[in-house]
This record gives C-alpha cells, sequence and structure tokens, in this order.
C-alpha cells in the first residue's frame, strides 16, 4: 500500500512542479523551464533509489547499501525522504525564480549535473529504479 502511495505521490509531484513550470514561471525561458523540469525528474529518481536503499535494509539486515546523505542519516524513512526532498525541489524553486536568467541558468545547469552525477553513480552500485502500475 505505501509503497503505491509513494509511487503515485511522486509522480503527482513531478507532474505539479512540471505543470507549474509551463504555466507559472512566465518570466522563465523555455530553456530554464526544461532544465527546472529535468531537476525535478532526476530528483524523482533520485528519491527512487533511496527507496532502492530503504527496501534493501528491511529485507535484509546486512544490505551493503547505505544512504550517504548526512542530513537524512544512513537508514531513513521514506516519509522523511519525500520531506527533504519536496523541501529542498520548493527551496531550489524559491532561490531560482529571485535570480537573474544568467545567473539562474548557470545554477540550473549545475544542479542538473551534480543530480545526474548522483543518479548515476546509484545506478553504477546497484541500485534502480522502476515505476509499475
Amino acid at each position: 500500500m505505501l509503497g503505491n502511495l509513494t509511487k503515485a505521490l511522486s509522480v503527482a509531484c513531478l507532474l505539479f512542479f512540471c505543470n507549474n513550470v509551463n504555466a507559472e514561471f512566465k518570466d522563465w525561458n523555455k530553456t530554464d523551464k526544461i532544465l527546472f523540469g529535468t531537476y525535478v525528474g532526476l530528483n524523482v529518481i533520485d528519491v527512487g533509489q533511496t527507496f532502492d536503499i530503504i527496501e534493501c535494509q528491511k529485507q535484509n539486515p546486512s544490505c551493503n547499501f547505505m544512504e550517504e546523505n548526512r542530513l537524512l542519516g544512513s537508514h531513513p524513512s521514506k516519509g522523511k525522504v519525500l520531506i527533504y526532498k519536496t523541501a529542498l525541489t520548493g527551496l531550489s524553486y524559491l532561490a531560482l525564480d529571485n535570480s537573474s536568467p544568467a545567473g539562474r541558468r548557470g545554477a540550473l545547469l549545475v544542479i542538473n549535473v551534480v543530480m545526474l552525477a548522483g543518479v548515476i553513480d546509484n545506478h553504477n552500485v546497484g541500485l534502480r529504479f522502476n515505476i509499475r502500475f
């Protein structure tokens, strides 16, 4: 039950932010909107990979995976992960929305590269992300 709810919430958050990117950010150019949508998408994938760690830890006491984000701790709950990622995405949006267009573009490129590197690293150590409906 919680797994389906979490997946639905993740997809809803992705759709909500992407919809707002298209409808609310009138002063953002198309490239910045796409970059922010990419950032949100990478966050959804990262949450899925973190949930993979949590499931591994629940099913196998000697699971080799540990969360490396110090703010979440090595054994976070799914709720804590969702709250953290949602808050971080909201704060990122506020900071980006209040920056100059040139600064926004540079920041979006940097945070997307950082997020992509994290997702790729997680994948390389064996974490996967699947959405099943």
